[in-house]
């Protein structure tokens, strides 16, 4: 019995020291990092894409809920009102193992809205180099090897949310309000295992004008 007992208590310790084993995925933000939203900068009309060592923190928006410039979404490209914003910064940490980032899903939030705000995804195809890749035979235009600089063309606030927006005013807050938008990317590692980044927050203060 005496010998039972020291066998119970190695496997009682063994399964406390694995708590944590098992895949690479993480859904903290370890392993796959969202870091944050960044604009450019606009150099002769152009945008300049954010790198680590340029990047200008983008974390809030004022917008017109009736202006003809958000009926394609925000952030828009095409547009003076949203050029060379909403970058998202991705970061991978694995060693050895890239991360294909297949989606980026968002959740939005109207404090005192009556009605649920509808969810929305992006289907991407981004890859993030390991952690530990050569900059030399892996060279990367965003800085910091294991790091892209995505942006969220037309998805942050999607031309299909802003239609459900301007047709459910009665059951929202009076303008202007805010909107709290909370994003989250998933990707898949070299292994197989699927892996979420940790979440996000972008605002958007609706106005009427």
């Amino acid at each position: 019995m005496e010998a039972v007992g020291r066998v119970v208590g190695i496997a009682l310790i063994a399964g406390f020291a694995c708590a944590s084993c098992g895949s690479n995925d993480n859904n903290q933000g370890i392993t796959f990092r969202a870091v944050g939203i960044f604009q450019g900068e606009r150099q002769q009309e152009q945008c300049e894409v954010p790198t680590t060592d340029n990047q200008i923190t983008d974390a809030s928006v004022v917008l017109s809920l009736e202006s003809q410039f958000v009926d394609g979404g925000y952030p828009d490209s095409t547009s003076l009102l949203s050029f060379c914003r909403g970058f998202l910064e991705l970061e991978n940490n694995l060693n050895n193992q890239a991360i294909t980032v297949n989606r980026v899903d968002f959740q939005y939030e109207i404090p005192g809205s009556r009605v649920a705000i509808p969810s929305s995804s992006a289907l991407v195809g981004w890859r993030l180099n390991p952690a530990n890749a050569d900059p030399e035979t892996n060279p990367n235009s965003f800085g910091q090897v294991n790091v892209i600089f995505a942006q969220l063309d037309g998805q942050l606030v999607p031309s299909t949310l802003v239609s459900f927006l301007r047709q459910n005013q009665p059951s929202l807050p009076k303008l202007p309000y805010n909107m709290i938008i909370r994003l989250t990317a998933q990707g898949r590692s070299d292994s197989g295992d699927l892996i979420e980044t940790n979440e996000i927050s972008y605002s958007v203060q609706w106005t009427e004008q």
